[in-house]
């Protein structure tokens, strides 16, 4: 049985944030489905012609931030739970969909420069960044900064696992119950069923 304190923390202050969510973002393109749950009031900007959907039952942790730009759209599906300082980025007209049941964990960085697509039940975990942008830098005539970015989307098929510290960059598919071990930096797509680890990353094993 909870106490007092566990109450607050787990029960009441979740649901009262979840309320004042919805009245700070009514009207802004944001749409929040039933049992929404937040820690705290997440950071949501979203331009004239972005929007933000929320579905049910998803939970937020402390300072989440959500930014929608040009015409992208962030979907954020059922039965999803969002860690403390997680970020989701979209720009252009890239569109961010994370399917349910998917869980992303603390601080992870999703960069939607293009679209990014995490399917369900994919689990990502702390300190993970899904890339879709690289600056221009073949020129040495400019400074890095000014030459512009090129795009590629990113997808993260069912029940794919990817361990703290990966780095996905752009234009890779990591392809269904596919394994990506910690401090990995996935740099081409990876098969169904298979486990990378390294820099960059390669194929270890299957999963049996």
């Amino acid at each position: 049985m909870l106490n007092i304190t566990q109450y607050y923390l787990r029960t009441f202050l979740p649901a009262w944030n979840a309320i004042l969510t919805r009245v700070v973002y009514a009207g802004a393109r944001v749409k929040i489905g039933r049992n929404f749950r937040t820690d705290s009031i997440p950071k949501i900007l979203v331009d004239p012609k972005a929007s933000v959907h929320i579905g049910e039952n998803v939970e937020f942790r402390r300072n989440v931030e959500i930014r929608a730009h040009g015409s992208s759209m962030v979907v954020i599906e059922n039965n999803i739970r969002i860690d403390r300082g997680v970020r989701l980025l979209a720009a252009n007209a890239a569109v961010i969909e994370i399917k349910s049941g998917a869980r992303i964990g603390l601080y992870s960085v999703i960069n939607g420069g293009d679209s990014i697509r995490i399917g369900h039940k994919a689990l990502i975990s702390g300190f993970v960044y899904l890339q879709t942008s690289m600056h221009g830098y073949k020129s040495k005539e400019q400074a890095v900064q000014d030459q512009g970015y090129d795009h590629a989307p990113v997808v993260l098929e069912n029940d794919t696992w990817l361990g703290t510290h990966v780095v996905v960059l752009p234009g890779v598919t990591i392809e269904k119950g596919a394994v990506v071990g910690s401090n990995a930096v996935v740099t081409k797509n990876v098969p169904a069923y298979q486990i990378v680890a390294g820099v960059p990353a390669k194929i270890v094993k299957e999963r049996e």
